[in-house]
């Protein structure tokens, strides 16, 4: 799998601290309608974390003491969780969770990550790190800076993860009475906002 690859950002510690202020974002978890192995999946996504190794990584990323925060959003491949240091500043820890186990008779319980993780998985996952710093910096497309990573599957945290850029915003289709769409008021601007983005990418691959 090879050594996995980490990028840090180093800052003097503020002389002052403060408690920690955290955004309370609208993620998506699990509901009522969530299906028994989405659930359990859900579940051990959370514990199958070593929370505490997370905050770590994100201290030695910055020097500054940091605390991660108990509301958690969860999509079909990562666990993410708000990060605030004592500064005030605010990061996103994004984790890869388990894939979905589907046999009832092993109660839907997933194998952690390491047990699927490959070379491959890496590999597409530093690309999509690349990615994202290739467009941060050649476009004005607001994509989230990422502060340090690991891409490997037997890091302290337990899993591969991305300690990144907090955008201080909701999903769409996160908002209120979304129920998993782009509320039809805010669709109109949604899309155009998306076919700007879209355009910009084309116009530097021209």
């Amino acid at each position: 799998m090879g050594r996995p690859t980490t990028r840090v950002l180093l800052l003097t510690p503020p002389k002052h601290s403060m408690s920690p202020n955290f955004t309370n974002f609208k993620w998506n978890t699990v509901t009522d309608n969530t299906s028994e192995p989405y659930r359990v999946r859900a579940s051990k996504a959370v514990e199958y974390v070593d929370w505490n190794a997370l905050r770590i990584a994100a201290e030695e990323a910055r020097n500054i003491p940091c605390t991660v925060g108990d509301q958690y959003g969860l999509g079909g491949r990562h666990v993410v969780r708000e990060i605030v240091f004592d500064d005030d500043v605010h990061w996103i820890g994004r984790v890869n969770i388990p894939q979905v186990n589907f046999k009832a008779e092993e109660l839907y319980l997933p194998n952690p990550v390491h047990h699927f993780w490959t070379a491959t998985h890496a590999a597409e996952m530093q690309s999509e790190i690349d990615t994202m710093s290739f467009i941060r910096e050649y476009t004005d497309i607001p994509i989230p800076e990422v502060f340090s990573y690991d891409t490997s599957a037997t890091n302290p945290v337990g899993a591969p993860f991305m300690l990144m850029e907090c955008f201080m915003g909701t999903c769409a289709m996160d908002m209120p009475e979304s129920f998993q769409d782009i509320p039809s008021r805010f669709k109109l601007k949604y899309f155009k906002s998306e076919a700007a983005i879209l355009v910009s990418v084309l116009d530097r691959i021209d």
